[in-house]
């Protein structure tokens, strides 16, 4: 499916735990490729596993990929690969399932850039690392974790939000807590399944700290040469851009119960916290962000399934 000396690199993470700049930072290497936007903050997410391939099955035979394929080949996602419609329609046709699909579209990418791997990032991805591997075997995986208090931080004032007062606040940083908890459980069990040399944890804080050190596993698992980490082409996408925001500090009564919800997290069972996972999901509509599509668009436009295609 995949081209032997292409290197796919998927970044995983919580939103709000540093996934954009581990993306930007190898999106900023040479040797590696990435749908990048400056509205986008860099990196684009394609939440192409999570929200696009499933509304593409059952994956059709030839004569009908075009049309399945159909809302991906209208996402901002692929207005950025910079590439003919026609010539997206064509790969779909050719490939056996989606996820060959999106690996010939990023692999076309990389021949178009003289690079030997891509990098992709959607937090949305996160709970799909397995799937996503199945799918993709050649693909390494970067897992950014954060600590809670930072987590909460940002999440809390993330794009000028300003927290609820308490009783509310305090659900938030419990829910927080617990997310990040079981996400962070997610992204090392996967490691633990596939292995050290093809999942590699990385803090936010080691990433801005020393991205060279934090970096180096991965882009030595993807052949890339070592040299010293170029920054990021574009600005942080930070929850903290203004004066005003950098204040914002979470209370002694926000770390307390930020404490005391990681410690009862910790308690949980992994096994309940994915039977939570799986009836929030199910309750949630299987709605698309609006940044999937370009602006000019106003959503999707519906996914052509066998049964209601004709001919």
């Amino acid at each position: 499916m995949s081209m032997p000396n292409v290197t796919p690199i998927f970044v995983l993470g919580l939103q709000r735990s540093g996934t954009t700049l581990a993306a930007n930072l190898l999106a900023a290497q040479p040797g590696i490729s990435a749908v990048t936007a400056e509205r986008h903050h860099g990196v684009h997410e394609s939440v192409f596993f999570s929200h696009f391939a499933p509304a593409m099955e059952p994956w059709p035979g030839p004569g009908w990929r075009a049309d399945a394929a159909g809302d991906f080949l209208s996402s901002e996602y692929f207005r950025l690969l910079s590439m003919p419609r026609q010539q997206g329609e064509q790969a779909a046709e050719a490939s056996a399932s989606p996820a060959e699909l999106f690996c010939r579209l990023m692999e076309e990418l990389v021949q178009r850039t003289g690079a030997a791997a891509w990098v992709e990032k959607s937090p949305h991805h996160t709970l799909l690392g397995p799937a996503i591997a199945k799918a993709v075997p050649t693909a390494l995986f970067l897992c950014v974790t954060r600590q809670s208090q930072g987590f909460l931080r940002s999440r809390l004032w993330s794009y000028g939000r300003r927290p609820p007062p308490y009783p509310k606040r305090a659900l938030l940083i419990g829910r927080g807590c617990a997310s990040n908890v079981f996400h962070k459980r997610c992204m090392r069990r996967l490691q633990r399944q596939l292995g050290k040399g093809r999942v590699f944890e990385v803090e936010f804080e080691a990433l801005r700290r020393e991205p060279d050190r934090a970096l180096a596993p991965v882009l030595a698992a993807a052949g890339l040469a070592k040299s010293a980490i170029l920054p990021p082409e574009f600005a942080p996408n930070s929850s903290f851009s203004t004066h005003s925001q950098r204040k914002q500090a979470l209370s002694a009564l926000d770390l307390r119960v930020a404490r005391a919800a990681e410690l009862m997290a910790h308690a949980v069972p992994q096994v309940l916290f994915a039977a939570i996972q799986h009836q929030l999901a199910k309750r949630r509509p299987p709605e698309f962000p609006s940044w999937v599509w370009p602006q000019a668009a106003s959503g999707p436009r519906g996914v052509i399934r066998p049964q209601d295609r004709q001919g």
